[in-house]
């Protein structure tokens, strides 16, 4: 690695270590920290529920249950796009890590369940401080694994982003009347983020500490994780009967996809919805059997992390705290 090289990756290393102090102390019983982290778990993710619990009554309940799709399998693929992440994650840091089975599917469902319902990254602060934990692997290593693959997955999450949008704006599913241009230039604009991706190829170890093969291997991974969730939400929109065409479930995909971009924005899923009925609106679509469709989703994604994820840890925490406290006494 050249000097250059040496002093970037310091410096990222320094602020990935900066991050973790400030959520380690955000987190912490200070007064300041008690506030912060009650205002990002419960103030913010409060409001947007109350809002959008207040256009779903103006549009109005009995309306939406008697809208709900009427097909099983609907209901069946609804459960899969809460999966679809851990195994990535857990099958890509297995492979940078090297550790097997040591690193179990439990800690990135545990990964997603914090980024869902606190604040983006609070999961990868989560998985270092628990492999820092639990797993002999150095700290440098941990530190730019967990880096590289965000990095990486943004990169790819906004790879599939581009192409969606070229795909809707190309195809005139979505028409943007300023822009008049044609398909060749949407198609050099939409090659950007491969033009970034290509740099972190070709810069390698002055960029990052993964090796080519690892680079290739987690944007894969990461690209195929994207697209495999876009099929899974196509399908559920597709089965659910709300929508009238192929192309409306496209909108309603690339729709959820933009949403979740987001950087920083907690609760991204009382988001999608209040923006999905605003779209609906706009749409010439049934407002009642779009909102059925999204409070579905959330509601059921909700309690996947609630009866998967929240409450066994819950209980694990407690069964631990009962054990210290016979051990102490």
């Amino acid at each position: 690695m050249s000097a250059q090289g040496a002093i970037l990756s310091e410096k990222l290393r320094l602020q990935m270590k900066g991050a973790l102090r400030w959520a380690v102390a955000a987190g912490s019983d200070t007064r300041w920290g008690r506030l912060l982290r009650n205002l990002v778990r419960w103030g913010i993710p409060l409001l947007l529920l109350g809002l959008v619990g207040y256009a779903l009554t103006r549009l109005g309940w009995t309306q939406i249950y008697a809208a709900r799709p009427a097909s099983w399998i609907f209901y069946v693929v609804l459960l899969f796009p809460f999966f679809v992440q851990p195994i990535a994650d857990l099958t890509l840091y297995r492979y940078l890590l090297g550790v097997g089975r040591a690193l179990p599917l439990t800690i990135f469902l545990r990964k997603r369940y914090m980024n869902t319902l606190m604040l983006d990254y609070s999961g990868e602060v989560y998985l270092f401080l628990w492999a820092r934990k639990n797993l002999d692997i150095r700290d440098s290593l941990l530190l730019h694994a967990v880096k590289d693959s965000s990095v990486l997955s943004a990169a790819a999450g906004l790879v599939v982003l581009w192409l969606m949008l070229l795909v809707l704006v190309v195809e005139h599913i979505v028409n943007i009347p300023a822009l008049q241009v044609g398909r060749w230039p949407l198609l050099l604009i939409g090659s950007v983020p491969l033009v970034l991706g290509l740099a972190l190829f070709v810069g390698n170890r002055k960029l990052t500490a993964l090796s080519r093969r690892q680079i290739v291997s987690t944007f894969t991974i990461h690209l195929t994780r994207c697209v495999i969730t876009l099929v899974v939400e196509y399908l559920i929109w597709w089965l659910s009967g709300a929508l009238p065409s192929a192309a409306d479930c496209l909108k309603f995909v690339a729709l959820r996809l933009l949403v979740t971009r987001l950087p920083l924005v907690p609760s991204k899923d009382i988001v999608f919805v209040g923006i999905g009925m605003a779209a609906a609106g706009t749409m010439a679509v049934s407002a009642p059997k779009v909102a059925a469709v999204l409070v579905m989703m959330t509601a059921v994604g909700l309690i996947q992390d609630l009866v998967i994820v929240g409450f066994p840890w819950l209980l694990e925490q407690m069964s631990f705290r009962r054990h210290a406290d016979r051990s102490v006494s």
